[in-house]
């Protein structure tokens, strides 16, 4: 289901999920008026003109039916708008298209090592997490081995939520001064 969303390239599906990700659930006062959405879409993502306030409006609709987003009034008559986990699973996809390590301008001297074991029984997950670092620049010092001068936990952290890898199990990240293949990775991250 989420592939479908995001080979499509559908920019406003990928605002609205994202925006609605950052801004965590979203109250308003529950409105009996079939076009409760265009008070969501004034007050919560304040498009400039009509034309693009209808199309977000459709747009959430399209994304509650979808199973993405879903609205729920609660007792007091206030109107929840919340990601579902398949849009947190969406968003997530998102996020890993997007993600880069931030290179700092001067180089701390240390290297970032990341070892990883991941079951067979996680075949699949275990390929993309190694794409994916792959993606990011890191170094490959041997098959479960890689390295990068740049701090890079906070993202090994999201890959292995993504894939549903256990991070404290699986995988293994520390720094160091001293590594291997020096010359070789020198020359590899300039």
């Amino acid at each position: 289901m989420a592939r479908g969303l995001l080979t499509r390239g559908n920019n406003l599906t990928k605002d609205t999920l994202l925006r609605i990700a950052r801004g965590g659930i979203f109250v308003i006062a529950a409105v009996t008026s079939p076009y409760f959405l265009h008070t969501i879409v004034k007050s919560y993502f304040k498009d400039k003109t009509l034309k693009n306030a209808r199309a977000r409006a459709r747009k959430l609709r399209e994304l509650e039916k979808r199973n993405l987003i879903k609205f729920q009034e609660d007792k007091n008559g206030m109107i929840r708008m919340e990601l579902t986990y398949q849009g947190k699973h969406v968003v997530h996809t998102y996020n890993l298209e997007e993600m880069k390590l931030q290179k700092p301008k001067k180089w701390d001297g240390q290297w970032r090592v990341l070892i990883y074991d991941i079951p067979k029984s996680q075949k699949k997950a275990s390929n993309a997490f190694r794409e994916k670092i792959r993606q990011l620049g890191l170094f490959p010092l041997q098959k479960s081995v890689w390295v990068s001068p740049y701090e890079c936990f906070s993202e090994i952290e999201f890959l292995a939520i993504v894939f549903n890898i256990n991070l404290k199990e699986c995988i293994l990240y520390f720094r160091t001064n001293e590594i291997p293949k020096l010359e070789e990775l020198k020359k590899f991250f300039n």
